[in-house]
């Protein structure tokens, strides 16, 4: 992907100020396009511009705080987009996600289930429906979700998780095969362990060199974003690392 190829278009990242999300808004915008990052918290945001160059981008980024797990504020994101940069989005790179373990019988395990359910599958529900009206009036786009290699083989106390992103997978395998007829490319990536800064916490920053980093999955969004993917619709692309 070379400086200025995606110049003109617009792109919505939710979960654009995360771990693998700041580097996905700071690839597209140094690519040329417009982007409007959103995130849950305000601070997130924030901290994220901090560690920046906005400059460099002027009036090509954008921010907003609001939860897209609710119907209302996904569709405020579209609106405020199309509002802010004087044209209606082209892309949807929805990363909002989350993680949280429990047994299925434990205490706590109808909480872990409807946040998990709520964070990474009804975030992507309101979010596509909020943005179809933009893509089929401008004649198509892109959406390209993201999930884990994780949905596919579970391991023990993760089943709210798991689920959650496979109901992801299918959410959007059926919306491809919706509305591809009208131009409109909705792609989902899977990736194995992405090294930021909680998995390094978490699992030990020895294992690193093995895992994906946020860049290759950056490069995934822009060619599945691009011409170079003009006819592909409905694919799961898989970026895995050495684990």
């Amino acid at each position: 992907m070379t400086r200025d190829e995606m110049t003109g278009r617009v792109v919505i990242v939710t979960g654009g100020a995360g771990a693998v999300g700041s580097t996905i808004s700071r690839r597209w915008l140094d690519a040329g396009a417009s982007v409007f990052v959103v995130d849950h918290r305000q601070s997130t945001i924030d901290r994220w511009l901090g560690e920046s160059s906005p400059n460099d981008w002027g009036s090509r980024v954008a921010t907003y705080a609001t939860d897209v797990a609710a119907e209302e504020g996904a569709a405020r994101i579209v609106r405020e987009a199309s509002r802010i940069f004087g044209q209606d989005p082209d892309t949807l790179i929805h990363l909002v996600g989350g993680f949280a373990m429990s047994a299925v019988d434990d205490e706590n395990a109808p909480g872990t289930w409807d946040r998990m359910m709520s964070i990474n599958l009804t975030s992507a529900f309101h979010c596509y429906r909020a943005m179809l009206p933009s893509l089929r009036n401008r004649g198509g786009g892109w959406i390209v979700s993201l999930t884990s290699k994780a949905a596919a083989d579970p391991g023990a106390r993760i089943s709210a998780y798991a689920a959650a992103k496979s109901g992801l997978a299918a959410l959007t395998s059926s919306l491809s095969a919706e509305v591809k007829n009208a131009g409109i490319h909705v792609n989902l990536i899977v990736t194995s362990t992405v090294d930021t800064a909680p998995n390094r916490e978490a699992m030990g920053a020895e294992n690193a060199a093995k895992w994906v980093k946020p860049d290759d999955i950056a490069d995934a969004t822009l060619y599945l974003c691009s011409d170079r993917a003009k006819n592909v619709f409905g694919a799961t692309l898989e970026v895995f690392g050495k684990t």
